[in-house]
């Protein structure tokens, strides 16, 4: 939508640094803000002023578009973006007990894509030019009202979990892969020739179904075998996306590569909604979150920037090679970290459902007795 704004060949380029840039800002700045509001309406209120921003600041792109407003409106977009983030994210964590933080985290993964690819939907049936986009835009952004209504944000409810010891050298193996992972997907993008235009439209959409399924797919193996099973497969999937992609660039592997990117995506989102929460605690989350969503926007900021990254389609198939290897050898950190799903929950789950099972077959040979 950027390159919408302006016709303005400067203002197209400036646009979107400025929008990360202010994203990245607002993200710190959330730190401190979050841990200030721990108090229910001290909550609702910061939370409402996010919500209201992002709606308003999506609504005036319609009068802002192709004027020398844009790069200001660059900025409130980006600021709508990152000042509430940690907070919200950490929420997340903050309501929901370990064993079962993936299958929620999994949930809202699932919620979130499914708005998005409802109003990627409806885009393609009606065609709707920009003006009709952003009302779109922002009606799925004022969606989020619904979590100040639905949610008594009472304090007393947080789940206040002891850590056993201290987890920054875990954090900084999870870590590893998570910045990998944005890294070698940011630079897909350049790797794909804009002869594929139809086929990355269709990808696009398959790519948003499957990190939905499989946000929620994930979540709930994750709580049952644990977080690393979960990374690992991901990493797996978009290694091998990138080795067919390598093998051949056609339309129909363009195609191949997206929707496993979205498993991959899925598996990732769901797990790193996750991870900050296990290794830190109650009081402190924000500022994990904030680390956490500050990596990618640098990568995503400033890496279509660099100069040559442009020149890459020329080596498509090797650097598809090298960018695979990178998610390969990105497992070694997570196999080295401890595991965040305590054993006694696994053990814990696993006795349940074997309790269960047992259960069953009780009842099912009484009533054939």
């Amino acid at each position: 939508m950027f390159e919408s704004f302006s016709s303005n060949p400067f203002l197209e380029y400036v646009n979107a640094p400025i929008f990360y840039s202010s994203a990245i800002f607002s993200a710190m700045l959330g730190v401190f803000v979050g841990g200030k509001v721990e108090k229910r309406n001290a909550n609702r209120i910061f939370l409402f002023f996010w919500i209201t921003l992002g709606v308003l600041s999506t609504i005036l792109l319609i009068i802002s578009q192709q004027t020398i407003f844009t790069p200001f409106l660059s900025i409130l977009l980006g600021f709508s973006l990152g000042i509430g983030l940690p907070t919200s994210m950490a929420s997340i964590a903050d309501y929901s007990r370990v064993e079962e933080r993936a299958r929620v985290s999994g949930l809202t993964i699932f919620a979130t894509f499914i708005l998005a690819i409802s109003a990627m939907i409806a885009v393609e049936i009606f065609a709707v030019g920009l003006p009709t986009l952003i009302l779109l835009f922002a009606i799925v952004r004022s969606t989020s009202f619904l979590g100040l209504v639905l949610n008594k944000f009472d304090v007393k409810e947080k789940v206040r979990e002891k850590l056993d010891k201290p987890s920054s050298k875990d954090f900084f193996f999870y870590i590893i892969p998570w910045m990998m992972f944005v890294l070698v997907g940011t630079l897909a993008w350049s790797l794909i020739p804009n002869q594929f235009e139809s086929a990355v439209s269709i990808g696009r959409i398959l790519r948003f179904i499957c990190i939905a399924v499989f946000g929620i797919v994930t979540g709930f193996i994750a709580d049952r075998l644990g977080r690393k099973p979960a990374i690992i497969i991901g990493l797996i999937v978009f290694g091998i996306s990138f080795t067919i992609l390598g093998f051949s660039m056609s339309a129909p592997t363009v195609v191949i590569y997206l929707t496993a990117s979205g498993v991959a995506w899925g598996s990732f989102f769901a797990m790193y909604l996750v991870i900050p929460g296990d290794l830190s605690a109650t009081g402190s989350r924000e500022k994990f979150y904030a680390f956490l969503t500050i990596l990618p926007l640098i990568l995503l900021g400033g890496i279509p920037y660099l100069p040559g990254v442009a020149e890459f389609t020329k080596y498509s198939s090797a650097f598809a090679h090298i960018l695979s290897l990178i998610l390969f050898l990105s497992i070694i950190p997570v196999l080295r970290a401890n595991e965040t799903l305590p054993e006694p929950k696994m053990r814990e789950r696993r006795l349940k459902e074997h309790v269960e099972k047992i259960g069953k077959l009780v009842s099912e040979s009484k009533k054939k007795g």
